[in-house]
């Protein structure tokens, strides 16, 4: 096992997110686990596949054991106890060092070192086969996971499920769980940070507060069984298909289902409407409508009912097919999310009379109360000056960005804004110039888009400085504190417009390629975060580094290297570059 715990420390292994279940043991499975293994009982095999990283060497994609691989490395590092004791780190060189560094913590009391040596020589059954092809692999992962395992049925159909249509519920439901990652395949190093966890563990995403809990629509067992992605699902289907949709479980096993009908059928309808605006605009009304509860009591089954819910999540989703009709097939956009709240209160036991009746659910109910609820509201909604349906809410979600600024530390940065925090605060220098630099060196680092948040402090004291300077408190999320633009914007600029319009002018005045410019003006997006205004700055991969003043930068870890790539250096960084895309073979 030690020798496992040693290629995890390098980043050896692997999660492939496209078909992985979520990381969702509860404390208890862990402790059991870990008690099976210090009674050195037999475990089950760990399979995987084995491809080669340009500089971890041989790596290993976990096709079944990543919540056993994970409740091992997170017990080594102390994250949990056995039996009310914590693993020493002081036995073994990989902890002890990150113990002397601050970055584990010894928790107490500890086992005794005879113990965690027989952890640690324990020896896992490990079974690696080379990447052959896509199928293969993706065969693999379905078998493991449909023979016989104790699964949910929608993680039955989930299992090795990679369609358009599946790839896109999975899309939406981590957008909405929170649990997204920057790319598919994530560092088991990284993996318990987006794990969704409960209130025993002090790591993850408390399920207890995730959209789908903390409004009182899914408990945490049907989150953990993936009855969110079963909801989600539905609503999809009828939103591609409407009166041709179905409501049934058995439709859901065809839709998921490779080779039927039905799932081509569904595929199809993605790739015509395509599979990002579908995203964006799903994304779009259910951050819409999440806004509209927020103004009222977010206690859905209070809210949407007189007395006691019955079938809240077909309710929810009526609710949410009757706002996407008119956010994005109507075009239209709120007029007051007061007056809509209040007109949603008490609507499910009003106008869904067919949710309290002992009746099979259909289509043809779903479609009925759907225009019901349509009527209803109609009135709260106005007509929009935009082209797309989209564009004056939904300029990415916030709160996943920052989520998914855990795991790839290297693709996200974050600035208070753009001047020093200082008492006599000046225009000049700014920071235009070092973000764009930044942006370059994230690009020639890391394959997908990268992100620098302005207005989110990176540090307690910067945020705490802010306030002095300022006067206002930052806005918290989790770890991440929020403090905006718009005071910097008002005190140096008059207002948020004059602020967009100097970033502009700055980034045109650099000296960088006119394609990169462009990449980075049309990724610029101001959006407001409650009462704070923030700008998000994104550069996306593109298929040649990106030059800054004539030079190639790159980025290691969290900071930029102050210094360029040397000339006899460039060959192996182009060819470093070009691998970057091509580490995982199976992956699109």
């Amino acid at each position: 096992m030690q020798s496992v715990y040693s290629g995890f420390r390098k980043g050896q292994y692997v999660v492939n997110r496209r078909y992985q279940r979520k990381l969702v043991w509860k404390k208890y499975e862990k402790q059991k686990f870990i008690d099976s293994i210090i009674k050195q009982f037999p475990v089950p095999l760990f399979l995987g596949v084995s491809f080669i990283d340009t500089k971890k060497g041989t790596c290993f994609e976990i096709l079944d054991g990543m919540q056993r691989l994970e409740a091992i490395t997170s017990f080594i590092e102390g994250r949990f106890s056995v039996n009310c004791r914590y693993f020493d780190l002081s036995v073994i060189s990989e902890t002890n060092d990150l113990l002397k560094s601050g970055l584990l913590r010894q928790n107490n009391p500890v086992l005794d070192r005879d113990t965690c040596s027989a952890i640690l020589s324990y020896p896992l059954p490990i079974s690696t086969t080379g990447y052959s092809s896509s199928a293969d692999v993706d065969e693999t992962f379905r078998r493991i996971n449909t023979g016989g395992v104790r699964l949910s049925r929608h993680e039955v159909r989930q299992a090795g499920a990679l369609s358009e249509f599946a790839q896109l519920v999975r899309r939406c439901a981590t957008y909405i769980r929170g649990d997204s990652s920057h790319l598919d395949i994530v560092d088991l190093r990284n993996i318990h940070e987006i794990s969704l966890t409960h209130d025993d563990l002090d790591y993850g995403i408390k399920i207890r507060r995730t959209f789908w809990n903390a409004f009182h629509i899914l408990t945490e067992e049907n989150i953990l069984a993936s009855r969110d992605e079963e909801l989600i699902a539905h609503t999809l289907l009828y939103i591609l298909f409407k009166e041709k949709s179905q409501t049934s479980s058995k439709y859901l096993d065809s839709v998921y289902s490779p080779s039927n009908t039905a799932s081509d059928q569904a595929s199809d309808a993605v790739l015509k409407s395509g599979i990002d605006n579908l995203y964006k605009y799903f994304c779009h009304t259910f951050d819409v409508l999440k806004s509209v509860f927020e103004e009222g009591n977010t206690n859905l089954a209070q809210h949407l009912y007189t007395n006691d819910a019955q079938k809240i999540g077909q309710a929810y989703q009526v609710i949410f097919l009757a706002v996407y009709h008119k956010l994005i097939n109507e075009n239209k956009i709120i007029q007051n999310k007061a007056k809509l709240n209040s007109k949603l209160e008490n609507i499910a036991t009003d106008c869904m009379g067919i949710l309290f009746k002992d009746v099979k659910w259909l289509n043809s109910h779903r479609s009925q109360l759907v225009d019901a609820v349509s009527g209803v509201i109609g009135d709260c909604f106005d007509n929009s000056g935009s082209a797309d349906p989209a564009t004056q809410s939904w300029l990415e979600n916030f709160e996943n960005i920052l989520n998914q600024s855990r795991t790839e530390n290297v693709c996200y940065d974050f600035k208070c804004g753009i001047h020093d925090l200082r008492n006599d605060v000046q225009k000049q220098p700014d920071d235009i110039s070092k973000i764009v630099k930044t942006l370059c060196a994230m690009h020639n680092s890391h394959i997908g888009s990268s992100y620098i948040l302005l207005g989110v402090a990176d540090t307690d004291k910067a945020a705490l400085r802010h306030e002095q300077l300022y006067g206002y408190k930052a806005k918290g999320y989790e770890e991440f504190k929020v403090v905006g633009v718009g005071d910097e914007a008002k005190k140096l600029h008059k207002d948020i417009d004059g602020y967009q319009q100097y970033i502009f002018q700055k980034i045109e005045s650099l000296n960088i390629d006119d394609s990169f410019k462009r990449n980075i003006t049309r990724n610029v997006k101001f959006i407001r975060y409650y009462d704070k205004d923030v700008v998000v700055f994104k550069i996306d991969r593109m298929p040649k580094p990106a030059l800054f003043d004539g030079n190639v930068f790159v980025r290691k870890i969290a900071n930029v290297d102050p210094n360029p790539v040397r000339q006899e250096f460039m060959f192996d960084f182009y060819e470093e570059f070009k691998a970057q895309g091509q580490q995982y073979p199976y992956q699109s």
